[in-house]
C-alpha cells in the first residue's frame, strides 16, 4: 500500500475495477470523458462485501444543532433525525459477521503478480479522520447539483450541506464517457463531480463513499492546503494504531523466558582480544508487546537481522578482534562488533544491569549497537596519553549485518559495506575521566543511515519520524555526565539531541507525506542513582526517571509528538552467592500520544531477574 519516488502522484480510489469512472478533467494527461483504468500508480482503498452499512445513530441530540452555515460533510445525516450529525463513531467498526472492519488496498485493477492486497484495521479516530477528509474534498469542488431547493452551484472553497433526505433525490451535472453532459445521483450517496475522476455510482456503504469523495480528485486538488492537511492527518491516524491489529499481545500476562549467552576469549599476546560469544534469547521483546518502543528492556530478545530472513534459535552475538596499536591506541575489527568494545566509554556509572534499555543507553546517547565494521581508540581512561591526562577519543564505522553480506540485495538498492543504501553507524566519542576516577564525561556524536538508534528506545515517531527507517539518515548528538559520590553511591546524568532527514520522497496510499530533506528534530534526558551495600554488604540497588526520545519538531506530514513520555525505574539486587543474583524491579512510561493525541496509554511492567555468572 505505499507508493514512493515517481510514484507519488497516485490517489486513493474506491476499488477500481467498479464501473463507472470516467476522467472528467484534462489533469495528468486525460482526457473529458474517457473512461479511467486503474493501475499500479493508484493505490484503492476499500471495505469488501460483509460490511454492515447500517449506520447506527443516537436517539436524542448530543448537542446544540449548528446553524446551517456551518453545515458541512460531517451533517450528512443518515435518518429523519435532521439534528444529529454523521460522525465517525456512528460508522460501524464491525462487519455483519462480528470481525474488525477492515479496510482493503489494492494497487492494481489486476488478479495476476501486479495486484497486492492488504488490511488495515480501522478504529474511531480512522473514521472521524475519513469523514473530515471527504468533508474537505467536496469543498474543494466545483460542481452544480439539483436538489428540493432546485438547482445551484457549489463554488471551490465552500461547504456543502446535505442531509439524507435530500441525498435520494439530489442529482448533479456531469459528463459520460463520451464527453457529453449528463444526469448523475438521484438514487442514494453519490460522489459529487468536478475532479479528476468522475465516479457515477451510488453507494450504501458509507465508508466506500467516504473515500470515494477523495478518490475523485485530481493532483491540484489533493495540493490545496486544507485537502492535504486532511488527508495526512487520515493517514497518521491509520498508521498510529497502538499495537499489532492482527495479533494483540496481552501486557498483562505473566512470562518467563532466558537469555544466555557464552563467551569465548583468547588472546594471542596478553594484550591482545580475540571474542566470540554465541547466544541464545527467547525473551518477547517487551517493547513490542506494550506497543511502545521505549518500554523495551535491556536485555529483551536480541535484534540480529539475518539475511534472507533467517533465523535461528543459537547464533553470534559477537566476534571481533581487538589489538594495540602503540602505547596508547586500540583498534578493533569484526563482523559482530559491537560498539561499546572500542569506544572508550559509556559515559555512565549507572549499572549496566538497568531494567529498561532506555536507561542502559543513557537516554539513547549510547545505543547498544552491532554491525560489521572497524574502529580505533586514542587514549586511555585515567592513563597519561592523547596530551592530556584521562582523555580518550574513539571512532567507528559499523554496518548493517545483513547490508554488509548482500552484494545486491535487491534491483532497486546498492548495498555491500560501504553500498549507497547499505544501513550503518559511524559513531564518535571524546571522554574524559579525573585522576581520582569520581567524574566521567563524555561527549558523543554519532552519524546514521537507515535506521534510528536514538528513536529505538523512544517513541514510535522518534523511532521512525517518516513512517520508514530507510529513509531516516540522522546526526545525533549526546552528553554524559557521572558523579562517584562515595564507593557507595554514583549520580549519572544524560542529554540527547538528534536531527533526522528524509532520504526520499515518500508517500503513502498515495498521499504524499515527506518530502526529500523534511527534517525532524528529538530530545530525551535521563538522571539516575546507583546504591551499592544496601541493607545488606553486597546488594545493590537504583533509581532512574527520563524523558524518553520524543519529536518536538518535524516539518512532514508525519508531524510530531503530542510530549515527551517520562521513564522511572527501580530495582534491588539480593546477591545470593558470589555468582548468583535475583533482581526484582518495577518500571513505569507515561502516555506516547501524538500531536493528533493519537497513541497509548501509560505502560508499566514488573520483573524478577535471576543471574547467572561463571
Amino acid at each position: 500500500g505505499t507508493l514512493s519516488g515517481t510514484e507519488a502522484t497516485g490517489a486513493l480510489l474506491v476499488n477500481p475495477s467498479i464501473p463507472g469512472t470516467t476522467i472528467a478533467n484534462p489533469l495528468n494527461g486525460g482526457t473529458v470523458g474517457t473512461p479511467y483504468a486503474p493501475n499500479r500508480l493508484r493505490a484503492s482503498i476499500y471495505t469488501k462485501d460483509g460490511y454492515n452499512s447500517s449506520v447506527a445513530v443516537p436517539t436524542t441530540p448530543t448537542g446544540v444543532a449548528p446553524t446551517t452555515k456551518n453545515r458541512v460533510l460531517e451533517y450528512l445525516l443518515p435518518n429523519a433525525s435532521t439534528a444529529l450529525p454523521l460522525t465517525g463513531n456512528e460508522i460501524l467498526l464491525e462487519d455483519r459477521y462480528g470481525s474488525t472492519t477492515p479496510l482493503r488496498v489494492q494497487t492494481s485493477n489486476s488478479s495476476s503478480s501486479n495486484y497486492s492486497d492488504a488490511k488495515i484495521l480501522l478504529d474511531r479516530k480512522d473514521m472521524q479522520s475519513l469523514v473530515a477528509l471527504a468533508n474537505e474534498s467536496r469543498r474543494v469542488k466545483t460542481y452544480t447539483y439539483n436538489g428540493k431547493a432546485g438547482a445551484a452551484t457549489k463554488l471551490a472553497g465552500q461547504y456543502d450541506f446535505i442531509n439524507i433526505n435530500d441525498a435520494s433525490s439530489r442529482t448533479y451535472t456531469g459528463v459520460t464517457a463520451t464527453g457529453t453532459a449528463t444526469t448523475i445521483g438521484g438514487a442514494g450517496l453519490t460522489v459529487t463531480p468536478g475532479g479528476y475522476v468522475q465516479n457515477s455510482n451510488t453507494y450504501n456503504n458509507v465508508i466506500n463513499y467516504l473515500l470515494a469523495e477523495y478518490g475523485s480528485l485530481g493532483e491540484d486538488q489533493r495540493k490545496v492546503g486544507y485537502v492535504q492537511n486532511a488527508a495526512t492527518k487520515f493517514v497518521r491516524n491509520l498508521a498510529a494504531y497502538t499495537t499489532n491489529k492482527n495479533y494483540v499481545a496481552d501486557k498483562n500476562a505473566f512470562t518467563f523466558s532466558h537469555d544466555a549467552y557464552l563467551n569465548f576469549d583468547t588472546s594471542f599476546t596478553g594484550k591482545d582480544q580475540f571474542q566470540f560469544r554465541i547466544r541464545a534469547n527467547n525473551t518477547y521483546a517487551f517493547g513490542a508487546r506494550a506497543a511502545n518502543p521505549g518500554a523495551s528492556l535491556s536485555y529483551d530478545g536480541a535484534t540480529v537481522e539475518w539475511p534472507n530472513n533467517s533465523r535461528t534459535g543459537i547464533f553470534i552475538d559477537k566476534l571481533f578482534y581487538r589489538f594495540p596499536v602503540g602505547d596508547y591506541a586500540v583498534a578493533a575489527v569484526g563482523t559482530r562488533l559491537a560498539q561499546e568494545a572500542i569506544l572508550p566509554t559509556r559515559g555512565t556509572y549507572y549499572t549496566k544491569d538497568a531494567l529498561l534499555e532506555f536507561f542502559n543507553s543513557s537516554a539513547g546517547v549510547f545505543p547498544s549497537y552491532t554491525g560489521t565494521g572497524v574502529g580505533v581508540a586514542l587514549g586511555k581512561l585515567g592513563a597519561k596519553g592523547f596530551g592530556m591526562s584521562g582523555v580518550s577519543f574513539g571512532i567507528a564505522y559499523l554496518a548493517n549485518e545483513s547490508d554488509a553480506v548482500a552484494p545486491d540485495a535487491s534491483n532497486t538498492m546498492t548495498q555491500g559495506w560501504f553500498g549507497a543504501d547499505t544501513r550503518f553507524r559511524l559513531p564518535v566519542q571524546l571522554a574524559w575521566q579525573s585522576k581520582d576516577k569520581k567524574w566521567l564525561a563524555s561527549a558523543n556524536y554519532a552519524y546514521e543511515r537507515g535506521n534510528n538508534s536514538m528513536g529505538q528506545v523512544g517513541t514510535q515517531l522518534a523511532l521512525t519520524p517518516f513512517m520508514y527507517a530507510s529513509l531516516n539518515e540522522s546526526n545525533q548528538f549526546g552528553f554524559t555526565l557521572a558523579y562517584q559520590w562515595s564507593k557507595d553511591f554514583s549520580l549519572t546524568g544524560a542529554y540527547g539531541h538528534a536531527a533526522v532527514n528524509a532520504r526520499y520522497d515518500n508517500s503513502v496510499l498515495g498521499v504524499k507525506m515527506a518530502d526529500a530533506g523534511d527534517s525532524a528534530v528529538m530530545n530525551s534526558w535521563m538522571l539516575a542513582a546507583n546504591f551499592k551495600n544496601v541493607f545488606l554488604k553486597g546488594n545493590s540497588a537504583g533509581i532512574a526517571i527520563g524523558g524518553v526520545p520524543s519529536v518536538v519538531s518535524n516539518s512532514s506530514g508525519w508531524n510530531k509528538d503530542g510530549g515527551m513520555p517520562t521513564a522511572i525505574e527501580t530495582w534491588y539486587q539480593f546477591q545470593v552467592t558470589d555468582n548468583i543474583s535475583i533482581t526484582p524491579g518495577i518500571f513505569y512510561i507515561s502516555s506516547t500520544t501524538n500531536s493528533d493525541g493519537n497513541g497509548g496509554g501509560d505502560t508499566w511492567g514488573g520483573v524478577i531477574k535471576t543471574q547467572f555468572n561463571f
